[in-house]
């Protein structure tokens, strides 16, 4: 048993970060998995007494998971295992804590939304700042200039801005989140979109169709309706269970 967590929290702590766990779906997100780790170092528990209660034979890879659990909290509900359009990708995301300054992880976040930057691509541009001292915009477009094709996705961000609602979702798991945001996506009919829910922000991806829907209804519009259909789709969650 681990100090501050519970019999299924350990166990579902098992099912994301141990040995195979890549061969089934993992319950928790990097950032759940560094949320636990750091509650029971709270509790008292050492990186290897964590390991231990893991069958893990080593602690670095846990130091990651609590490396990116302190992300910025506008980042952290992007952050998944496996590289994706609307996320950011675990390895890529442990290169992004590599960024001392907040406002400089932002700003690699988004170009790696917008831009599609991979891993070695953050590491050339966290070298380069770090090097250089020119700007994290300066940097990015460096990198970015060595391509051979740029492609560009359009990146939204939207808070929550309700504390009721805040409150239920950081309860939730990262993958009903989700798939709350997607219902809400698919309500306000914006085609070519897909993003990922935090408990007070939310992100959305696309292309110049999404692009486009949110030119012609304005940002603020589009933030006021999709808050509106995640209090209504917890409302529907809530009468279910």
């Amino acid at each position: 048993m681990l100090s501050g967590l519970s019999s299924l929290e350990i166990g579902r702590l098992r099912m994301s970060v141990g040995y195979g766990t890549h061969k089934q779906g993992r319950p928790l997100s990097p950032v759940e998995v560094g949320g636990l780790l750091q509650r029971a170092r709270n509790a008292g528990a050492s990186l290897h007494d964590c390991a231990k209660c893991l069958q893990l034979t080593g602690t670095s890879q846990l130091s990651r998971f609590l490396r990116v659990f302190e992300l910025p909290a506008d980042i952290r509900h992007l952050i998944s295992w496996g590289r994706s359009a609307d996320s950011i990708g675990f390895t890529t995301a442990v290169q992004l804590t590599r960024v001392s300054d907040a406002v400089d992880q932002r700003a690699m976040a988004t170009a790696i939304l917008e831009q599609g930057l991979r891993t070695d691509e953050v590491r050339q541009v966290t070298q380069l700042r770090q090097r250089s001292g020119r700007t994290m915009e300066d940097c990015i477009k460096e990198v970015l200039a060595m391509r051979p094709i740029v492609e560009r996705h359009y990146v939204f961000i939207g808070a929550v801005g309700d504390d009721s609602v805040e409150a239920i979702l950081a309860e939730m798991p990262q993958g009903k989140r989700d798939a709350l945001l997607r219902c809400g996506i698919k309500e306000l009919d914006i085609h070519g979109a897909s993003g990922r829910l935090g408990d007070k922000f939310f992100t959305l991806v696309g292309d110049e169709r999404m692009n486009r829907k949110i030119v012609s209804q304005g940002k603020e519009a589009i933030e006021s309706r999709l808050r509106v259909a995640l209090r209504q789709g917890l409302q529907v969650v809530d009468r279910g269970s």
